[in-house]
């Protein structure tokens, strides 16, 4: 059974209860995998400042434009 994005929620739920057990097994296996959610990290709060103190270093020209961009940088 094909059915379109127009087709209502009423229209839905018939063409559902028309499916075989089967096929609402396989509707509701697509269903519980698309609508699943992947967790988001380790669930563990970041802190801020853990960084702090690990560039030991900066050049003094850090932020001065790099010779190999010369031609695409209007001066």
């Amino acid at each position: 059974m094909e059915l379109t994005v127009q087709v209502g929620f009423e229209e839905l739920l018939q063409a559902v209860k028309k499916l075989s057990p089967k096929e609402k097994q396989a509707l509701q296996t697509v269903l519980f995998t698309e609508t699943t959610l992947e967790p988001q990290g380790t669930g563990k709060e970041r802190k801020l400042g853990t960084m702090k103190g690990l560039v030991t270093y900066m050049a003094d020209d850090f932020d001065a434009p790099l010779d190999d961009f010369k031609d695409y940088i209007n001066f």
